[in-house]
């Protein structure tokens, strides 16, 4: 690989990169930063928000354009996502990369890859599409647009086995970047300089939708918990500070600290928390912090979704453990009530036994190294 890799070190290459969502630009400027040690004289192009953008990716356009969720959701704006869709094809057919990479984002990358490996230019999906959860048929769509699927977790493999398409598990950057050892009283006096008993997180999510779906229970939950303990202090980081207008009568909880892009500080000094379900849930495990994980959409979403369903756990930490090591609440379970009751339950049975998983899992997701997607990228090019 190596002899491959420097011959190629003094050519300029052009690397296409479009994520859809705050995880996936998170992803995505880990991997610019790992190609730029491969490729010193590379280009970066396509779509990406802040972190891309800091690493030296040209966004064709801003993120947020694209970064709807669920099913209903992008019905609503279906005609500016494909007239997007339609621009940025057109941009990547004449800028002609030596590679493409969608990052997550499947329903808005795959057709974007299909059209470009129809041009010779190689394609690479960056975080498997969610076959082995629902949708199984997509792999069919999968196999035509792609020449390689890099996947995050281990358990995702096994979707790929009677595929012909290549799928290679490069682990997840975050197990890197988070320290397997922390000593979280320290974070919690340097960065947050709190005198409670205990400090719980309430993460609502990061887009629009699931703020305005999720945060007002957990404020209400919140103050169910305060009732119950007066020592205790609760963060809610917001992935832009103006999304708590989004939440109906979030004045009335002045003793809840919202505060903008620092989910991950708030995470790591906390001792337990309530996450929506996704990367946070996985950066809770990381972090070894025992939280509820919710997950919540439009109902109509819902609908369609839970019967085409394959598996009974939803929780990144659960699906990798292989066992209910986390409460999950779905959809109408979401109540303060309920809510209140798993974090009791928590607090009294199960947090012990979720650390010690979180230290297997912690492990298993670094895989071969920090860049192994890079130098699978690399090797392709």
């Amino acid at each position: 690989m190596s002899s491959n890799i420097d011959s190629k070190e003094n050519k300029k290459i052009k690397i296409a990169l479009v994520a859809g969502e705050e995880s996936g630009d998170q992803l995505g400027a880990s991997l610019i930063k790992d190609l730029k040690r491969i490729f010193p004289s590379s280009s970066f192009i396509g779509v990406g928000g802040r972190k891309m953008q800091q690493e030296g990716l040209d966004s064709f356009f801003e993120m947020k354009k694209i970064s709807v969720m669920g099913i209903f959701e992008p019905l609503m704006k279906i005609s500016e996502l494909l007239t997007l869709r339609k621009e940025l094809k057109e941009y990547l057919s004449v800028e002609a990369p030596d590679i493409f990479i969608g990052i997550d984002s499947p329903d808005f990358n795959l057709s974007i890859s299909r059209h470009l490996k129809m041009q010779k230019i190689k394609t690479v999906q960056y975080v498997s599409p969610s076959i082995w959860a629902w949708r199984k048929g997509r792999i069919k769509t999968i196999e035509k647009s792609v020449d390689k699927v890099l996947t995050l977790f281990p358990f995702e493999l096994l979707a790929y086995s009677e595929s012909p398409v290549e799928a290679s598990f490069v682990g997840h950057p975050l197990a890197h970047k988070i320290p397997t050892e922390l000593n979280k009283k320290e974070i919690r006096n340097n960065k947050f300089h709190i005198n409670k008993e205990k400090m719980i997180a309430l993460l609502p999510g990061s887009r629009k939708s699931e703020v305005k779906m999720i945060g007002e229970v957990l404020l209400k939950t919140a103050k169910l918990i305060k009732d119950l303990e007066e020592d205790v202090c609760f963060f809610m980081p917001l992935a832009d500070i103006g999304h708590k207008e989004l939440i109906p009568n979030w004045e009335d909880y002045p003793w809840v600290k919202f505060s903008e892009k620092n989910s991950q500080d708030v995470l790591a000094a906390s001792h337990v928390g309530i996450v929506t379900s996704g990367t946070a849930s996985l950066e809770a495990a990381l972090f070894k912090t025992p939280v509820i994980v919710v997950y919540k959409t439009n109902w109509i979403t819902y609908l369609l979704v839970k019967p085409l369903l394959r598996i009974k756990q939803f929780s990144l930490p659960n699906l990798l453990a292989g066992s209910s090591i986390l409460p999950e609440l779905l959809q109408y379970e979401v109540t303060d009530k309920n809510l209140f009751n798993a974090y009791k339950d928590l607090e009294n049975n199960s947090s012990h036994h979720a650390l010690a998983a979180f230290e297997k899992i912690h492990s298993e997701l670094k895989a071969d190294g920090p860049d192994t997607a890079a130098k699978v990228i690399a090797e392709m090019i």
